[in-house]
């Protein structure tokens, strides 16, 4: 068992694990700061539902306005234009299925008005010596304040986010331990898991001249036709090719994230690897913990983790 090694990938960092707790199983410089490109959407969409509940939003009945400097953003796009009013619940599938970065800031920006109405003024009696107070941030800074809020409440320790959209910031980072742990969080819910899974989608909107569009989103997860029921891909230059994905089979739910790898192509056959000797690996585990009885399963875990994987 031990002479097993994890199969070679090109990614700098990777980490396998428990889907249902986010908890480590095997990883390979899972704790090292990076820059994470678009995987930065799973902590956009995850804390759009959260804010969707605190605020009792309704998915299917709110109205989204696209601004100007959304429809306007770089990079990969879910082609919304400025104007336009979209179902939140549609702009959410923009956003996580062809990784929109105009879908993201647009949900930033709605989300972060919100916030900002329950932002007392300062009392002008609280001024002291005439300095005035420091000017409220716009809305979109709040949403990543309240983004990282979130990330501190999971116990994502190497994580800070930097934008919504995760285009290229040096500060925009995370590590492949905090990814899977919040991938793990994220596909808990169920209006999540339900997004993050579907290969396409089509929906209907309203542009600024009253008139009706359509929209046709694919899915940039390959895997979703392999078995996987998630999560997220991102590539930038700085982060290279990134992808966070989920898996269930044989009673095993695992997340599987790789940072940094070799290729756009070569992400879906990492992951693959890492999976099919995850597997083989817990497979043998649970075939010791059942024969040797006085080793704890989380004990052999460990074990074999440290001798494999140190």
């Amino acid at each position: 068992i031990l002479a097993e090694p994890p199969p070679f990938v090109s990614a700098k960092s990777w980490v396998i694990a428990d889907g249902k707790t986010g908890e480590v199983i095997f990883g390979r410089g899972e704790n090292e700061s990076r820059e994470i490109a678009s995987l930065t959407k799973i902590m956009t969409a995850y804390t759009s539902l959260k804010l969707a509940e605190k605020f009792q939003l309704e998915l299917n009945s709110v109205k989204i306005l696209i601004s100007e400097k959304a429809s306007n953003l770089g990079g990969t796009k879910a082609y919304v234009e400025e104007g336009d009013q979209i179902v939140l619940r549609d702009l959410l599938y923009g956003m996580m299925l062809p990784s929109g970065n105009d879908a993201a800031l647009a949900l930033a920006e709605f989300f972060g008005n919100l916030i900002r109405k329950t932002i007392k003024p300062p009392d002008k009696s609280d001024i002291i010596n005439e300095i005035e107070p420091p000017p409220i941030p716009s809305a979109h800074k709040l949403f990543v304040k309240e983004m990282n809020k979130i990330a501190k409440e999971l116990g994502l320790t190497e994580t800070c986010f930097a934008n919504p959209h995760g285009l290229i910031n040096f500060n925009n980072r995370s590590s492949a331990q905090d990814i899977a742990k919040l991938s793990s969080a994220a596909m808990n819910s169920p209006q999540f898991r339900e997004i993050v899974k579907c290969r396409k989608y089509t929906c209907k909107a309203v542009n600024g001249r009253g008139e009706e569009k359509a929209f046709n989103w694919k899915n940039t997860n390959k895997l979703l036709s392999k078995g996987y029921n998630g999560v997220k891909t991102g590539i930038t230059p700085s982060a290279g090719p990134c992808l966070a994905t989920s898996i269930e089979c044989d009673g095993l739910s695992l997340v599987v994230v790789i940072l940094n790898s070799k290729s756009m192509d070569q992400r879906w056959i990492e992951v693959k690897k890492l999976t099919k000797w995850a597997k083989s690996r817990i497979k043998k585990i649970e075939e010791i913990s059942q024969s040797e009885t006085f080793l704890d399963k989380k004990k052999i875990i460990q074990m074999l983790t440290h001798v494999q994987l140190s």
